[in-house]
């Protein structure tokens, strides 16, 4: 019977729009239901965002916590509640919630969790606030909290801050189709967002924090441009929620860096993929990376990707192949590299034929799915 199946929680801070939140849905949808039933846990209450459609549209339950901002210790009864009464087989953690999710599940007695570990150790340090938490992730690992990785970067990284390796390695996944380059889409969204049909559209698609460095993006975008004469850059992404004034920032630099109306800050979307059918190229800045969803969902739609060579990209980009990659921080390169695309259609077409091949093959969410059921069934057999 269905109730019987074991039920697997995805937990996650909040409803941003972000890659680990969308992995967290998207392995939610795609487990088989034949073998699991599924449910995802927002510490924050409702946001009205794509992910909470997605979710809804594929009839995963979703339960709120409803978080207050900051430290709110009644989280942790709260939590303890929601487990005793939906008795999960599997709690999954993602982001930072371990802080109230582990103390919930000890207390609840609760016999399996994992842990997706979204980036390289670098960030995950910088996302767990003090030194404590860092030790409390630490400790949690050795009460019994199983880390996944989700590359061979972030694995070694782990490595070498724990001196262990991870429980499993499983890389990201994306719903492949969802990204099927479509050219009567690709001209009916130009059209409408007032795109020039023989624009050159380079698209970033990641929040505006720090981190994704968009100033050097557009440092390098700047420069390339002066030879491009009909390139556009998009950049879709939230602000950053703790750091508004970056987003502001880059607004700024462009009016300084004369992009007028060349660079269009498009916000949180929730026409990602066409926005990406209507693009040519896919460029990303970022400093520091995990397995970045952003990447798959451009090379599933036929997209060259221009990339910093960081974290897990050079395990999905192909320099020369499905893409160009440049050393973190260097806006010379980048611009080199935006402008070697821009200038050969040719070069643009073969890279994006073999980026979206790659994707299919490689990075559709059925795999990742797969790989976690496995993982999974692994882990009840030996607890149960």
């Amino acid at each position: 019977m269905v109730s019987e199946l074991p039920l697997v929680l995805q937990v996650i801070p909040a409803f941003t729009v972000g890659g680990a939140e969308w992995m967290a849905a998207h392995l939610a949808v795609h487990l088989p239901t034949e073998q699991f039933r599924r449910g995802v846990v927002s510490l924050h209450g409702a946001r009205n965002s794509p992910i909470e459609g997605y979710l809804a549209q594929h009839e995963v339950p979703v339960y709120y916590i409803n978080k207050r901002r900051g430290f709110d210790p009644r989280t942790w009864l709260r939590l303890y509640r929601m487990l005793r009464t939906l008795q999960p087989a599997i709690v999954h953690t993602h982001q930072t919630v371990g802080r109230y999710v582990y103390p919930a599940c000890w207390a609840a007695m609760q016999k399996i969790i994992v842990h997706t570990i979204h980036n390289t150790h670098s960030i995950v340090s910088d996302r767990i606030d003090s030194r404590f938490w860092r030790q409390f992730q630490a400790w949690a690992y050795r009460r019994g909290v199983l880390p996944v990785s989700i590359a061979q970067e972030v694995t070694r990284t782990f490595i070498e801050v724990y001196g262990r390796a991870p429980a499993a390695e499983i890389p990201n996944g994306i719903p492949t189709d969802r990204y099927t380059p479509d050219h009567a889409r690709r001209a009916a969204w130009r059209s409408q967002h007032e795109v020039p049909a023989d624009a050159l559209v380079f698209t970033c698609v990641a929040g505006l924090r720090p981190l994704k460095n968009h100033r050097l993006l557009l440092q390098a975008f700047a420069h390339a441009s002066s030879q491009l004469a009909d390139a556009l850059l998009l950049l879709v992404g939230p602000p950053d929620r703790l750091d508004p004034a970056y987003a502001e920032s880059l607004q700024r630099l462009a009016q300084e860096l004369g992009l007028g109306q060349r660079v269009r800050f498009l916000g949180s979307r929730s026409d990602v993929p066409d926005i990406l059918r209507a693009s040519d190229v896919f460029v990303l800045s970022s400093d520091y990376e995990g397995n970045p969803l952003s990447v798959l969902e451009a090379m599933a739609a036929g997209l060259p990707v221009v990339s910093t060579a960081v974290g897990g990209v050079p395990e999905l980009v192909q320099h020369g192949a499905t893409g160009l990659l440049v050393p973190a921080g260097d806006a010379r390169a980048l611009a080199e590299a935006i402008t070697q695309l821009g200038r050969d259609a040719d070069q643009r077409a073969a890279m994006g034929h073999a980026a979206r091949q790659t994707a299919l093959e490689r990075f559709d969410v059925r795999a990742m799915s797969m790989a976690y059921a496995n993982f999974y069934k692994k882990l009840l057999h030996s607890n149960y």
